[in-house]
């Protein structure tokens, strides 16, 4: 093990240490920290965003009406200094601080959510959440409308958001929602700055939707709210985050700036962890993270924070191509897996095999139904009955998964073979970079496809909705009536009981007859960083970690580690 591993991680760490040293600003600082970040930015336009690593920034860079306790992830006042809510449930009435302000000095209004709040309601803006504003009165009625007749649709002045003066807003909600606080924390529904972004919009004129050039979203024209302010964006390398001098809880920020970095791939990246050169891991590397925690476990290091968590791992199968498009072909595929033997012999971690898409146990009042078993007797019978018995005439399925992780290979592989011995299935396995396997699987090219998700908020539909007719971040092309009946039933159910039966209901047809997605299993994730040397960083079952609360405890002295053995 150790030649095999030591002279390459040698070889990379010496070419990453180069690298850094050049895309590095010289002026960067003692003060500085350093937060590596597992995958590359792809956006910082709230509204755009999906990918883990971009919301986590953008929380940083930005502040809704609430924010999260850093402990607790309770929502807490944000730009709102409070808020009442009426008695029924569907009224909030939010009053925002006089003293918040844009990282230009200007102040935070009720205009700047109202107009954020519209723009992403507005369906050429092509937002990955824009379901979640549907919980207002009107906004689906109003996004449906756009959507079907952009020169002749409802007013804007249907929907539930009304300003009272410049700080007091008035949300009214088509149904009670127990989770809408904690919405208000998510990046849709992050303010934004309207004169920021008018250098940017492009001219409209007849039906032709307002759109924005993305330039807007770069430095040094990026105008924020939150605790930070985009300095420099340096593409594929670094963000430089500086404090938000207007920040109306300027206090708070104690990190003089904080790099957001990304590096070609996970064992570069831990490389650069062990040498000092980046002071915190926002994942657990999964090469290396068998002799980590082992390492963990025999308290012989303590920066190994690692759990499970409120994510899950599955294969999406594109409902649309044939013969895919049948949902007996969908779940052979499931059933021909040895989801327990991926989890003990490839990823060798304490994950958990699931046969469901929400995490069991993860949220209180929720019962998960029981998915299908691995039965490979039962999945040769299922393509008999689909008219392929052993496999026979069906295409080879093209594979897809995002490059830099060598794990979803590994994954991808023994899937592969388990499909090949058990069932006569064939895929051919691609691996793309990240963003050009995000506008692949958005755009529907692929049979197959790696993915994960975090649920974004403690309840069963953010799983749910992912297969919701219309959703944007319905990757499959999954359809059904019956689904979007019982999603629909459920969101206007003022029993917590029966909601959650009837959520119950909709994920067991999701995983026991239709099978748009394949579970495979549940993440245990964490993060890498001394708890002597820095703070503010809390290990959290939604993987949320607030960089406005990062900071130095005290200062390293420089040091190499040796990669564990």
């Amino acid at each position: 093990m150790r030649q095999t591993l030591l002279i390459p991680s040698l070889v990379l760490f010496i070419v990453g240490s180069i690298c850094f040293y050049i895309s590095t600003p010289h002026q960067q600082g003692r003060d500085a920290i350093n937060f590596c970040e597992a995958g590359q930015i792809h956006t910082l336009d709230p509204d755009k965003m999906t990918w883990m690593q971009d919301i986590r920034v953008a929380m940083g860079l930005w502040e809704g009406l609430a924010q999260y306790n850093p402990q607790t992830l309770e929502p807490i006042p944000g730009v709102a200094k409070s808020w009442k809510i009426s008695d029924d449930g569907l009224t909030y009435t939010f009053f925002l601080r006089h003293n918040a302000r844009w990282s230009n000095g200007q102040m935070v209004t009720t205009a700047d959510f109202i107009f954020a709040w519209k723009r992403i309601l507005q369906p050429s803006t092509a937002a990955g959440y824009v379901t979640m504003l549907f919980h207002i009165a009107g906004a689906r009625a109003y996004f449906n409308s756009l959507a079907a007749h952009p020169l002749k649709h409802l007013p804007f002045s249907s929907v539930g958001i009304k300003a009272s003066g410049p700080y007091k807003l008035v949300v009214t909600l088509a149904h009670p929602c127990g989770y809408f606080l904690s919405l208000m924390a998510f990046p849709p529904f992050f303010p934004l700055n309207p004169a920021a972004m008018a250098h940017f919009r492009a001219a409209a004129h007849g039906g032709v939707p307002v759109q924005y050039d993305p330039r807007w979203t770069r430095p040094p024209h990026l105008i924020s709210d939150g605790p930070y302010r985009l300095a420099a964006w340096k593409f594929h390398q670094y963000l430089e985050l500086r404090p938000n001098r207007y920040y109306w809880d300027r206090r708070a920020v104690k990190c003089a700036a904080l790099y957001i970095r990304n590096f070609p791939d996970a064992q570069s990246a831990f490389l650069a962890y062990q040498s000092g050169a980046v002071d915190v891991l926002s994942f657990v590397p999964t090469r290396f993270a068998p002799a980590l925690l082992r390492q963990q476990r025999e308290h012989i290091r303590d920066d190994v924070h690692y759990r499970p968590v409120f994510g899950s791992y599955y294969f999406n199968v594109n409902c649309r191509h044939k013969p895919l498009n049948n949902p007996l072909i969908r779940r052979a595929l499931d059933m021909a897996i040895d989801k327990r033997a991926i989890v003990k012999d490839i990823l060798r971690l304490p994950d958990r095999p699931l046969e469901v898409l929400v995490p069991p146990e993860s949220i209180p009042g929720y019962k998960s139904p029981h998915g299908l078993p691995m039965n490979i007797s039962a999945a040769k019978e299922l393509l008999i009955k689909a008219g392929y018995p052993g496999g026979r005439d069906l295409p080879v399925f093209k594979f897809l998964t995002n490059s830099g992780a060598a794990m979803n290979i590994r994954i991808a592989q023994a899937i592969a073979e388990m499909w090949r011995k058990n069932l006569g299935v064939r895929i051919s396995i691609h691996e793309e970079e990240s963003k050009i396997f995000n506008q692949d699987v958005v755009h529907g090219n692929y049979d197959i496809a790696r993915a994960g998700w975090y649920g974004d908020y403690m309840d069963p539909t953010t799983w749910l909705d992912l297969f919701r007719t219309g959703n944007p971040n319905n990757l499959t092309g999954f359809s059904n009536a019956q689904l979007n009946a019982l999603l629909h039933k459920a969101s206007y159910q003022t029993s917590a009981v029966k909601r959650f039966a009837l959520l119950h209901q909709a994920e067991k047809l999701l995983v026991t007859r239709w099978m748009p997605s394949i579970p495979l299993f549940q993440y245990s994730d964490g993060l890498m960083y001394n708890p002597q040397r820095i703070g503010g960083i809390s290990t959290n079952v939604r993987m949320i970690t607030l960089l406005k609360y990062i900071h130095w405890i005290h200062h390293p002295a420089p040091q190499t580690a040796e990669a564990p053995q």
